[in-house]
């Protein structure tokens, strides 16, 4: 279910950055490229937006804080 829901995540993600892109394009899609510098910087920031929500896991964040302090 939690990789369903990955999927899911980077898949409404690409759909944003891709409508972002368009826009940087001015509207046109024939045109080729990443729509300047904001668009390479956005075409980052989605690889690295997708490979934090392929690598959360969030029973590996639930430490918590259950150090035992020696008090003498």
């Amino acid at each position: 279910m939690r990789s369903l829901m990955k999927v899911l995540l980077i898949v409404g993600l690409l759909l944003v950055v891709g409508f972002f892109q368009l826009i940087l394009k001015g509207g046109d899609a024939s045109r080729s490229g990443a729509g300047g510098p904001v668009g390479v910087v956005l075409l980052i920031a989605f690889f690295a937006a997708a490979r934090a929500i392929w690598k959360y896991n969030p029973d590996a964040s639930k430490s918590g804080d259950n150090q035992q302090l020696d008090k003498n």
